[in-house]
């Protein structure tokens, strides 16, 4: 048993190094090298021309002129301020004539509009068309019948005045619960109304008589 752990723990010490000496090789991988290139820099160069030895009374001292800076600006602020213009005056004997003749004008203008008129245009009224009733003072009529029921009446009565006949209630409004009489005429021959009867009875259904006209009955 001691042989076999003395092998393990060579085993695991060699491994142990192998890993502290290849392992940080293979986490870092290649290393970049920095290389820096340092530039030479020339020294002072000697001075090829030797300086020539001047003397000092070759030198000339020039004077400057002194200037006076209070009387230029002085002059230079009374020449920058400008000249005001002279405002001229008014000419107060100008005629006023130019504004009485605008006054004069707007009047004539409004007299004028107001003597225009409006041209009146007068429309027409449209009167709705009455069926034609034949005014007959004396004749014959042909009476329907009765009703008392007001829908009734005005349905028989569009009913006929479709076909072609003139046709007329008493009263001339009818009235739910009231008798109106429905009639078919007037007419001056009282042929002409029997030749009528048959074609009205088999519109209406209905079998009417032959009765005197009387205008002045309501």
């Amino acid at each position: 048993m001691n042989r076999q752990f003395q092998n393990r723990l060579v085993g695991t010490i060699v491994l142990v190094a192998l890993g502290v000496i290849f392992l940080p090789d293979l986490l870092d991988g290649k290393k970049s090298t920095v290389v820096e290139e340092f530039t030479e820099i020339p020294l002072r160069p000697n001075n090829h021309y030797p300086s020539q030895n001047i003397p000092d009374e070759e030198f000339e001292v020039l004077e400057v002129a002194s200037v006076d800076l209070g009387d230029d600006q002085e002059s230079s602020t009374t020449n920058s301020t400008p000249e005001q213009p002279k405002s001229k005056p008014a000419n107060s004997s100008q005629p006023k004539a130019s504004n009485e003749d605008k006054v004069q004008v707007a009047k004539a203008d409004s007299s004028k509009s107001a003597t225009i008129a409006k041209p009146q245009v007068n429309t027409p009224k449209v009167t709705p068309e009455k069926t034609p009733v034949n005014k007959v003072n004396a004749g014959y009529t042909i009476q329907l019948g009765g009703f008392n029921n007001a829908q009734n009446v005005e349905a028989l009565v569009a009913k006929l005045r479709l076909s072609g006949y003139t046709a007329y209630t008493l009263p001339d409004v009818p009235v739910d619960g009231k008798l109106t009489r429905v009639f078919v005429g007037p007419e001056i021959s009282e042929s002409k109304l029997a030749a009528r009867k048959e074609a009205i009875t088999k519109l209406t259904g209905l079998k009417g008589k032959i009765v005197a006209y009387d205008p002045l009955d309501k």
